[in-house]
């Protein structure tokens, strides 16, 4: 943002935050047009900014509330080094997510809750610049991979705007279906949709990841066959599904872009390259997904497999709904 960004056009009050609700420095300040949050927000006036001092795990401008205007509706941005969580979801880095009254938003160690309701502004108070310290603390994840089946083929053959129409068409679909799981979308590695719960906010991870799962192979089922995008006798695409569990750690790289480190990683993309080939089940998940699910699913007899560049074996099942 420039640094004489215009920020004077507010004609009303639309909401306001409040700050670290419940502590002894609780405060508030009103939702005009946007608000900006974190430890410095330069060039933006006290009426649209709250700054949170104290904290190096808050960005210099680590997210913007906006009201978009089509929608009346307040949305929550992402643009920090270690990320926000909304109501305990890590959200997407760069998108915009839609807020309810009352939802509360994670911002390194300080709390915020939106409401649709005015009441009395605040100014902030002024803080020096310093550097913001990249959090890469380890956490237990459940990841889930998806790979397009044998997309290397179909990619040569295609006709590269049906490509690229179809593809946006399915994960477009995928990410909203995500949402309703509550994972988030880490990132998607070629034509692999790469998703993430974290078991230390949401004890459930496991167990939402396989629904998401189960979930996104009917909707792959259901949505391509009206795709001009196929296989080479006609068929319509497939998508691999792999599910695993352990510790990573998650790391803001240059470019702004999030990186999950960890065996756990590894051994779900590889597992997703041989989800739905040679007779295997679309969906896989490893035995210890299989332990911290609950007894909503039927899980097929182990299979060990290798893992390339991975010494030791790693025991899989099939996933079904009973």
């Amino acid at each position: 943002m420039s640094e004489e960004a215009d920020l004077t056009g507010e004609d009303q009050q639309f909401g306001y935050v409040v700050v670290d609700p419940g502590s002894p420095g609780e405060s508030r300040l009103p939702l005009m047009d946007r608000l900006f949050v974190g430890r410095e927000c330069a060039g933006v006036d006290d009426a649209h900014r709250i700054l949170l001092t104290g904290d190096p795990a808050v960005s210099r401008n680590h997210l913007e509330l906006r009201i978009d205007p089509e929608l009346s509706r307040a949305v929550v941005v992402d643009t920090s080094s270690n990320g926000v969580r909304v109501n305990g979801v890590r959200i997407e880095r760069a998108v915009g997510v839609l807020l309810n009254s009352g939802d509360r938003i994670q911002v390194g160690s300080h709390l915020l809750e939106f409401h649709d309701a005015a009441l009395t502004a605040r100014k902030p108070a002024r803080t020096e610049q310093r550097s913001t310290t990249s959090i890469s603390t380890p956490m237990t994840m459940a990841m889930v991979v998806g790979d397009l089946i044998n997309f290397s083929t179909v990619s040569e053959q295609a006709d590269q705007q049906v490509l690229a129409r179809d593809i946006h068409i399915l994960y477009t679909k995928l990410r909203e279906l995500l949402s309703q799981h509550r994972g988030t979308l880490i990132d998607y590695v070629g034509d692999a949709f790469f998703a993430s719960w974290e078991l230390d906010i949401d004890p459930a991870a496991a167990v939402n990841a396989l629904n998401f799962a189960l979930a996104a192979e009917a909707l792959v089922f259901k949505t391509t066959p009206d795709f001009e995008l196929r296989y080479h006798d006609g068929s319509p695409l497939r998508m691999g599904w792999a599910l695993s569990m352990g510790p990573v750690t998650m790391q803001l790289m240059p470019g702004s872009v999030v990186m999950v480190l960890g065996d756990a990683v590894n051994v779900g993309f590889r597992i997703a390259s041989i989800s739905g080939r040679e007779g295997r089940p679309n969906i896989l998940a490893t035995s210890l997904v299989k332990e911290a699910a609950d007894g909503s699913f039927t899980f097929g007899q182990p299979e060990t497999v290798l893992v390339k560049g991975r010494a030791g074996e790693v025991t899989i099942h099939g996933v079904s709904t009973p």
